[in-house]
């Protein structure tokens, strides 16, 4: 699979951007942080009610002020595919770049038949992404210090 080369400056510029919100949305949900080392796999995991979840966060560096209307669709990279293969079931945040509105992505959204090339400015050829309609996600914002 072609995927985009690791950009040791947007990690540093945008991992911990993007886990500290998730957390703080994690946190709110009552949800008790087990781990958040960085392992390659699930970014957080947490608790709730006896049960574990894993969590992924993504800082979308392009999606800047409210949702662009004429965006029908979420694209997650091809390569969380890895994250789908490690745990039966994981939560995709995805976050504006100033993580101000953030689209929470199930695990089963990510289907085979959404895997698809995409095209763009920083997109490799042959890249594949999952494709997903954006009225099969939620989005919640953080106003007045809550996530709703």
């Amino acid at each position: 699979m072609t995927t985009k080369p690791f950009e040791q400056h947007l990690y540093d510029k945008y991992d911990n951007l993007g886990k500290q919100a998730l957390l703080s949305y994690l946190e709110q949900e009552g949800h008790t942080v087990k781990n958040i080392k960085e392992n390659y796999f699930a970014d957080i995991v947490t608790e709730k009610d006896g049960r574990e979840f894993y969590s992924e966060a993504e800082v979308r560096a392009s999606w800047k002020g409210p949702w662009p209307r004429s965006w029908s669709e979420l694209r997650l990279p091809g390569r969380k595919v890895r994250l789908l293969r490690e745990y039966d079931e994981v939560t995709f945040f995805v976050f504006r770049d100033d993580c101000l509105e953030c689209f929470i992505v199930e695990s089963k959204e990510l289907t085979k038949d959404r895997l698809k090339t995409a095209h763009g400015p920083n997109i490799r050829p042959g890249e594949l992404f999952f494709h997903i309609p954006v009225n099969k996600v939620k989005l919640i914002q953080f106003k007045n210090g809550k996530w709703n």
